[in-house]
């Protein structure tokens, strides 16, 4: 029986059969599940774009000063990404409204899926088992369906970020250019110029933030100084402070204003309601001061292990691409998809280097965001996985040294 096992557990096919699996439950569930809110309100955002947009902001700003909260996506009230974000999406703008999501959607997977091959070949495995172990990892993690079915535009930022690093070697600063561009649809990969060789990274920061600078401030432009204006004032420093007592919503900062904070959050109720929950006590200012600490420490963590690692690109960069889930305040279950290639790149170096204990540590780690938050006792089950993933992640530094 042993004998048995191990040569089943040896054989690549049943990997890339698991893999296999797990795809086509993340392609026949999207397909099932044709209500995409998120796309829905791109494609508001980016028709406002075309058609009023020095005025594209008024609604969502409205309804952040009421409620001080994001409002439910699919509207233009919940449109509160930057003009880049419309800029992207205003060719699909062009197409009638239910035709457009899907389209949207179809492009946002095929962009994930083109971005995971990049990093799948920058990693160059020759592994028998680890090739197929990497995609099985890839077509689990659960917040690449969160992604694809709500119509979000993590693949777009993922294949940006996997070809950046790609280029970081021969050409740093194109590599510069796709990581200043896809910062400006969402901010964090800028945080990957930690991750560049000491040789490259002040070229390589040079040409992002550079590319980041042009980029938005192109997008603006059909705003006008006062719409630029405005978005800020009313909507992005509005939306950094939005506090959803949603059980989606479940970023480290939520973490430790539900935990020492006391602020309720809502679960589903047997009755089919909603129940809202809360500690006893309450303290605020430690809940802010421990998820600033926090932040700050990720980001620290993230500088040590690349530097430790020998500035491996690879393992660096995906590091700072990581942060991106880990330190934004609005975290949903589609925003821990930039955790994906730093976990990938652990699976992989783990099984070439026969580390069985990390691996099956990060094994054990990723069953933490096996159901959605909504249907799990505490919702921030899933913070505490992403942190365990990537403290795991930044302890192996070693086993990049040489890689």
């Amino acid at each position: 029986m042993r004998r048995a096992a191990a040569e089943l557990l040896t054989r690549p096919i049943l990997y890339w059969a698991l893999a296999v699996i797990f795809g086509l439950r993340v392609l026949v569930l999207s397909i099932i599940n044709s209500s995409r809110p998120d796309a829905e309100g791109m494609w508001e955002g980016a028709h406002a774009y075309l058609t009023n947009p020095a005025h594209m902001y008024d609604a969502a700003a409205q309804y952040l000063a009421l409620s001080h909260v994001i409002a439910p996506p699919g509207t233009l009230y919940a449109f509160v990404s930057p003009p880049p974000v419309a800029l992207l999406a205003v060719p699909v703008a062009l197409l009638p409204k239910a035709a457009a999501i899907q389209v949207w959607t179809a492009f946002d997977g095929l962009c994930l899926v083109a971005g995971l091959f990049v990093l799948y070949r920058v990693m160059a495995t020759r592994h028998t088992i680890a090739g197929p172990v990497f995609w099985l990892v890839a077509m689990y993690f659960p917040p690449v369906f969160a992604d694809v079915s709500a119509g979000q535009r993590g693949g777009v930022a993922l294949l940006g970020a996997m070809t950046s690093i790609w280029l970081e070697s021969s050409r740093p600063v194109l590599a510069g250019v796709l990581g200043g561009a896809v910062s400006a649809l969402k901010y964090y990969p800028a945080a990957m110029i930690i991750g560049p060789r000491p040789s490259h990274r002040v070229v390589y920061a040079i040409a992002l933030g550079v590319a980041l600078v042009l980029v938005t401030a192109v997008s603006f432009a059909p705003l006008g100084l006062n719409g630029a204006i405005f978005y800020y004032q009313h909507v992005l420093l509005a939306s950094l402070g939005s506090h959803n007592a949603d059980c989606g919503y479940d970023s480290v900062r939520s973490l430790f204003d539900r935990v020492v904070g006391g602020e309720p959050y809502l679960l589903p109720a047997a009755n089919g309601g909603v129940v809202s929950v809360s500690v006893p006590w309450h303290l605020p200012t430690i809940a802010i001061a421990l998820a600033y600490a926090s932040a700050l420490g990720f980001a620290s963590a993230a500088i040590w292990a690349a530097w430790r690692s020998g500035w491996n690109v690879v393992y660096g960069m995906s590091l700072g691409f990581a942060l991106g889930a880990l330190i934004p305040n609005e975290v949903w279950p589609y925003q821990w998809l930039p955790l994906l290639p730093v976990v990938l790149l652990v699976v992989v170096r783990s099984i070439e280097l026969n580390r069985w204990r990390t691996l099956a540590l990060m094994g054990v780690f990723l069953l933490g965001f096996y159901r959605p938050p909504c249907d799990l006792p505490f919702p921030n089950l899933w913070t505490l996985a992403a942190i365990a993933v990537f403290v795991l992640a930044v302890w192996e530094n070693r086993i990049f040294r040489a890689a």
